[in-house]
């Protein structure tokens, strides 16, 4: 029961950020990078997830803020894997992610991991983000 919940919810959410981006100015771009895994240990990770998004919304992007969603799934103990592909797959696929930036430390996170896997399978635009726009 728990699996069909899950992917109900996500699905859902899923659908309804596809129906944002839709909405959006395009091309958006997307930051990928360690949150839970890997990096920098979670609240400072969720901080460069974030100052990188501010950054780049700075620099004239149309991100998709991640941030957003992920307070709809944050402490529903979903499984990692279930919201991978129910949830960020669909919207990686979606055609309406133009650009993936990922942050320095990704490749130490499951999840930054499948999401550089499936830009390359899709062709999304794959860039690094520099550390120096941190600063």
């Amino acid at each position: 029961m728990k699996d069909q919940n899950e992917t109900a919810v996500l699905t859902e959410l899923a659908r309804s950020t596809i129906e944002q981006l839709a909405n959006m100015p395009q091309p958006i771009v997307r930051v990928c990078g360690p949150l839970t895994t890997g990096g920098l240990g979670y609240e400072e990770n969720a901080r460069r997830l974030a100052r990188a998004e501010a950054v780049l919304t700075e620099k004239g992007y149309t991100v998709f803020r991640f941030g957003d969603a992920e307070a709809s799934i944050q402490g529903k103990a979903f499984s990692h894997e279930v919201i991978m592909t129910v949830f960020h797959e669909p919207i990686l696929v979606s055609g309406l992610i133009a650009e993936a930036f990922f942050l320095p430390h990704w490749n130490e996170s499951k999840g930054a991991t499948i999401e550089r896997d499936l830009c390359a399978t899709y062709s999304i635009t794959i860039a690094e983000f520099p550390e120096e726009w941190f600063s």
